[in-house]
């Protein structure tokens, strides 16, 4: 008498969620891919901005000294004007003091908060979530690719200044180009740290850009002030803009730009850790 042996039952083995390293490449690589109408879009408007200070700077600048004699001293020393003998110097005082950290600001900004809490406002957020991807993933992906765009929309910006302005017959200087370009990354990035915190701990999308881009601006209105008045010019410390000096024009300073880049991965450190202890109300 035989007795057949028992078939065998294959064992099913659940799937594995992906690994940290395999879950920040799938969340780069999935910002990076719905950012790239937005970056090429914001990388040509700053570009041909750029191009069309250095194009127009010999044709304006002998006219510049006669204009610059009736400013105020005050307005001088505020708006940095004296350093526009040199195309490097008109391009940081026309564009890069100003224009130029606002609005890459504002695109950090709105590249840390439109997936995050902005997603959480359009009932997204609960469904990703939902995946195996944590939210300090998803924070530190979101940053990432955030700082990723805005260095290619630098770059961009910082070629087409250097190719036209060469090609208009300015000695504009490679070095210091790259030193502008770069300079206003961490002051961006720290806008992103705040927009990131803000995500972190509030529910509206909304809020959280305009209380991070409030906060850029009224740093510029203090540095400013601290500029035009001598007695207020202790405040100006509170402001990321004093840090951030006029890098296309002076070169990058090292310890402002660790000391910025440091505080804007810490506050991401921070939001990603708020993010994880909240609620998800959508």
């Amino acid at each position: 008498m035989s007795v057949a042996a028992a078939p065998r039952t294959a064992t099913v083995r659940p799937p594995q969620p992906p690994n940290w390293t395999g879950t920040m490449r799938a969340l780069v690589r999935r910002g990076l891919r719905d950012s790239r109408r937005s970056t090429v879009t914001w990388s040509l408007s700053l570009g041909a901005y750029g191009g069309f200070m250095a194009a127009v700077y010999p044709s304006i600048q002998h006219s510049l000294d006669q204009v610059l004699k009736s400013y105020p001293a005050a307005l001088k020393q505020a708006f940095d004007v004296t350093s526009m003998s040199t195309v490097e110097g008109y391009i940081q005082t026309e564009m890069f003091s100003l224009i130029v950290p606002l609005a890459l600001g504002y695109f950090v900004i709105h590249a840390i908060t439109g997936p995050t809490v902005g997603a959480e406002a359009r009932g997204e957020l609960d469904t990703l979530l939902s995946l195996p991807v944590s939210r300090r993933a998803l924070m530190a992906g979101t940053c990432v690719v955030a700082a990723l765009t805005a260095a290619i929309v630098m770059v961009s910006t910082g070629v087409m200044t250097f190719v036209i302005g060469r090609i208009a017959g300015t000695q504009i200087s490679a070095g210091l180009v790259a030193a502008g370009v770069c300079g206003v990354l961490p002051l961006a990035l720290l806008a992103g740290g705040i927009a990131a915190v803000a995500a972190g701990a509030m529910h509206s999308g909304r809020g959280a850009s305009g209380l991070a881009i409030g906060l850029l601006v009224a740093m510029y209105a203090i540095d400013l002030v601290g500029k035009l008045a001598h007695s207020l010019a202790a405040i100006r410390w509170a402001s990321a803009f004093q840090y951030y000096g006029s890098p296309m024009r002076d070169g990058i300073d090292p310890l402002s730009f660790i000391g910025m880049t440091a505080v804007a991965i810490a506050l991401m450190v921070a939001a990603a850790l708020l993010l994880e202890r909240r609620d998800i109300l959508h």
